[in-house]
């Protein structure tokens, strides 16, 4: 994700390190980071997020609670303030068919409104990030998406019709995307809708039909939480990856919802001072539980290989925003909403660690083997049989293990052909050696000569099973069969397939 630094800074009232030292401490502590680049008087952080952490992280707010940790500075987190309800602004109607696919959806009505640019700092905050103005609200939707989190959408009120519904989209309902596309939908597909159909699809993409334009003068917000796995279906099936869907597909808080609902309405009540607002409609059947985790002091001790007192192990979940309260020998840490990736004991140890930094981990000798390790005969015949056909001029091949036919059957086989286990290695190796001897020029050569070892799976069991092989037949491989025989020093009780260029046995 590109992050901005004058917007960080935005979080924090002390001047922060320079860019660099950031970048710095955020890579050894938090992520990758993948660049820096200066933009005007900005610095842009290009930083690995990775999806265990996406839950919080894909966002300037949830960096800048990273910075603050790191570089030991005091973070300023300022809750919005939702604007109050005008008089005479309707309530959205919204009904929701499936609560378990939209576990939280919020609509306020925002009129006199009037689209034009947006102020040139909110311009140079979504410029620095490679984001195109769009007008003031859709801006401030996506503005809102990257400074905490969470996605948005503003339709224009006076284009949809009736009710917003959530629900599962009708088998050939079209629905027109923001940017051209026409999709074809069905009943897997999640969608807003109004009385005459699809508005957007969850997660991933706004329809054109109630797109925000110059003659808009009434939206509705929507702030929503969807079901991860819905919307990484849709997106992948449409080929559609928006910033919105990168993070559902990551699997957000519904507590989030709200704040991103607020924060929105206030940044538009600040760049429109007339604007009216509607009453938060706000549909959460089921809410998320609070959360907490016991921590043992002693545990973190072990685990880490430091001798830290409680103190200092307060002190660092102070610095990472976490409140703690004592019973017993635990520390019972209560989580945020957007923190997912906590969940048990161990990952609290991974954020001490982190947060004091890794390199203070001391260097211990392993203990001392008190027995010689066993050889594994097995892997030991493997290598030598391996080595005598490498210098014998066979190449090795790694062939599937499945096959079209077999003695087990894959529950949920990836193919046809795919249905089962290989219970002997010829079919698939033979069809191997035909292929590569078709394409024995392109390899400038005048015959191949392969083997594989590999496993098999019978009724009988898992075996591991050597096969050979040469094309075109200038000799038998009885005198390699032979060589292999003494190494193992004892009868292969193999057999010879396809006439005598191909042997196989289990070893």
């Amino acid at each position: 994700m590109l992050i901005s630094y004058n917007w960080l800074q935005s979080y924090f009232k002390k001047k922060l390190p320079p860019a660099e030292e950031v970048a710095e401490r955020l890579a050894f502590g938090f992520a990758e980071i993948d660049g820096i680049e200066k933009k005007n008087v900005d610095t842009v952080l290009d930083v690995k997020v990775l999806p265990d952490r996406a839950c919080y992280a894909l966002s300037h707010r949830g960096v800048a609670g990273e910075v603050a940790t790191l570089c030991e500075i005091e973070a300023d987190f300022p809750q919005a303030r939702a604007p109050r309800v005008s008089r005479g602004v309707h309530a959205v109607s919204v009904r929701n068919e499936e609560p378990t696919l939209c576990t939280r959806y919020t609509a306020r009505a925002i009129e006199n409104i009037s689209i034009g640019q947006s102020p040139n700092w909110l311009k140079e905050r979504l410029g620095a990030i490679g984001q195109r103005s769009i007008n003031n609200i859709v801006d401030a939707t996506n503005f809102v998406m990257f400074d905490i989190g969470q996605p948005l959408h503003a339709f224009d009120a006076d284009k949809v019709r009736g009710s917003i519904t959530i629900r599962k989209a009708k088998a050939g309902e079209q629905m027109h995307t923001l940017d051209g596309k026409e999709l074809s939908l069905d009943a897997s597909t999640l969608v807003i809708a109004d009385d005459e159909g699809p508005l957007a699809l969850a997660g991933v993409k706004g329809g054109a039909r109630a797109e925000v334009t110059k003659d808009t003068r009434a939206v509705i917000l929507e702030a929503a939480s969807f079901n991860a796995s819905f919307v990484r279906r849709a997106s992948e099936r449409f080929g559609i990856k928006t910033e919105s869907s990168r993070r559902f597909e990551n699997r957000l808080s519904a507590e989030l919802v709200l704040q991103g609902s607020d924060a929105c309405a206030e940044l538009i009540q600040k760049m429109q001072a007339g604007a009216r607002f509607g009453k938060v409609v706000d549909r959460y059947p089921k809410k998320e539980k609070k959360r907490s985790v016991s921590v043992s002091v002693k545990s973190v001790r072990d685990a880490l290989g430091i001798p830290l007192s409680e103190k200092e192990i307060r002190e660092v979940l102070a610095r990472l925003a976490l409140p703690i309260r004592k019973r017993g020998s635990f520390l019972v840490v209560s989580l945020p909403a957007e923190r997912l990736d906590l969940v048990r004991q161990e990952d609290f140890v991974e954020e001490i660690g982190r947060a004091i930094g890794l390199e203070r981990i001391p260097e211990t000798p392993l203990p001392a083997i008190s027995t010689l390790p066993s050889i594994n005969k097995r892997l030991f015949y493997e290598d030598k049989i391996r080595d005598l056909l490498v210098s014998e001029g066979f190449s090795e091949v790694l062939t599937s293990s499945f096959a079209s036919q077999g003695d087990i059957a894959i529950e949920k086989p990836l193919a046809s052909d795919k249905a089962y286990c290989r219970r002997d290695l010829w079919t698939n190796f033979h069809t191997s050696l035909i292929k590569n001897y078709s394409n024995a020029p392109l390899l400038e050569s005048e015959e191949i000569k392969q083997f594989e070892l590999g496993k098999v799976f019978t009724t009988k069991g898992e075996h591991s099973t050597l096969i050979v092989g040469c094309m075109p037949v200038k000799k038998s491989v009885n005198e390699i069969v032979q060589k292999i025989k003494k190494i193992l020093g004892v009868p292969l009780g193999g057999k010879f397939c396809g006439g005598n260029n191909v042997y196989e046995c289990t070893i």
